[in-house]
């Protein structure tokens, strides 16, 4: 069970589940003990004067006037009745209980009224004197009303009431369980569109009137994202307007370098060769940092062209492979599907050549990177996937997933010749996911790193 919410409501219904139950339970304990004390003092209240009554009947009027009186108890009140006489037997002679008997011969020593329980009846007896001074004993025995019976009642009823306790027990745990999750599943979808780019997100409006701790959670989540923004916006800024500041004075050193090479003698031509060559890498990297700033700045935007993946991955492999050969390295496609995706033709071009281009300069001489282009299925909707190997010596495992940020570079690839600028799997990975999909890279058990990029694919 890992939903907050679930865990909650559930949590709260089978607490006031427990205490509505705990509560019912007591007050019957307690109604059951109340209503025994209740009966105790009823009887050592009402016992003499019926006790009296009784001997009086019968020494007045005889046995059958008794009879007829001990019935009337039967009748009226439920009373079990017996009268004994001061030798212990029954003055009816009717069949009695063991306990009977023996809380008569108790009362017939004590003028106090005795009790006893069996079998869910309670008995009382008392000592009392008739008309012509002869003493007697009256034992009315009562039924106790058990637990069971103060719960017994029609199925329907306990069915009505069982369902009472339970809806309104879900209703209030259901509302006090959205009242207090709510924010955080604001937060949770927040942060989701906050690490997928979207860094206006904000949650303040979602919190409404509430002042409590979730709130201020919220004020601060927003608080740090108006940072993030500002931070990061201003770090695109400085980018896009350096790259751009950068390309004034490198176009005026080429032109300088035309112009050197006009006056050059053969001395000086392997310097101005060098100054060619490093130019050329600085005006690479200003182009891959421009293209950079668009990207996250929204500049490149998806066209919602269709494009034949298949095509592309063809294109860019048979030109990486070219440029391989003379480095004593291969590109070869083993596998193509055809795959047809919604975007930008350019940069997913782009995209794919960065990590094939990556591979071939980190590949082993005299091994070759491999291509496969598949069609796949995730949640019901169709994948293109891209998974480009080489044969080179991997990324250490803590690395995997800074190899995708700006300028990072594993340590023992920041060499001018095979270390690039760090940019180009920065570019691919945003660009993949300019379009929907994702980058992952992983190292192969026998040697070399795998890049995988999945695209959502179109019907051609």
């Amino acid at each position: 069970m890992r939903s907050l919410f679930l865990k909650i409501f559930l949590s709260f219904w089978l607490a006031m589940v427990l205490v509505s139950a705990t509560l019912i339970a007591s007050v019957i304990a307690t109604q059951s003990q109340f209503n025994t004390m209740r009966a105790e003092e009823f009887d050592r209240t009402v016992m003499p004067v019926v006790a009296a009554r009784a001997a009086d009947i019968l020494d007045d009027h005889g046995m059958g006037a008794l009879a007829n009186f001990l019935n009337s108890l039967q009748n009226t009140l439920h009373w079990q009745a017996y009268l004994f006489d001061d030798e212990g037997k029954e003055i009816l002679s009717q069949p009695s209980p063991p306990e009977v008997d023996a809380i008569a011969q108790s009362a017939l020593q004590t003028n106090e009224t005795g009790f006893v329980t069996s079998h869910g009846t309670r008995f009382a007896a008392t000592r009392t004197t008739g008309s012509t001074g002869t003493h007697y004993v009256l034992v009315i025995g009562t039924h106790i009303e058990s637990v069971t019976e103060v719960l017994n009642a029609p199925i329907q009823t306990q069915f009505v009431r069982a369902a009472a306790v339970f809806f309104i027990a879900g209703f209030v745990c259901f509302w006090l369980t959205r009242y207090i999750t709510a924010p955080i599943l604001h937060l949770r979808a927040a942060t989701h569109l906050l690490a997928t780019g979207h860094l206006s997100t904000r949650v303040g409006e979602a919190t409404g009137n509430r002042h409590d701790e979730l709130a201020e959670l919220s004020r601060d989540f927003d608080h740090m994202a108006e940072q993030i923004e500002s931070l990061i916006s201003s770090q695109r800024r400085l980018l896009a307007d350096i790259s751009h500041e950068l390309r004034s004075p490198l176009a005026r050193l080429t032109v300088a370098l035309g112009l050197a090479r006009l006056h050059a003698n053969p001395e000086s031509a392997s310097a101005l060769d060098r100054i060619e060559v490093e130019a050329e890498r600085l005006n690479t990297l200003i182009g891959s940092l421009l293209r950079l700033a668009r990207i996250e700045g929204g500049s490149e935007s998806v066209q919602g062209e269709l494009v034949a993946l298949d095509q592309v991955v063809l294109d860019v492999a048979a030109d990486a492979d070219f440029e391989a050969q003379g480095r004593s390295r291969r590109v070869r496609v083993t596998q193509v599907d055809g795959c047809t995706v919604l975007g930008n033709r350019q940069l997913l071009r782009s995209a794919i050549e960065n990590v094939i281009r990556n591979a071939v300069s980190y590949t082993d001489e005299g091994t070759e990177v491999q291509i496969t282009l598949k069609k796949s299925h995730a949640n019901g909707n169709g994948m293109a996937v891209i998974s480009v190997r080489d044969r080179g010596r991997g990324v250490p495992e803590e690395s995997l997933r800074d190899i995708f940020l700006p300028f990072y570079r594993v340590g023992d690839a920041r060499d001018r010749f095979s270390g690039g600028s760090g940019l180009g799997l920065s570019i691919t990975e945003r660009a993949v996911r300019l379009h929907g999909g994702k980058v992952r890279a992983e190292n192969c058990p026998d040697g070399g790193l795998l890049v995988e990029l999945s695209l959502p694919s179109a019907a051609r």
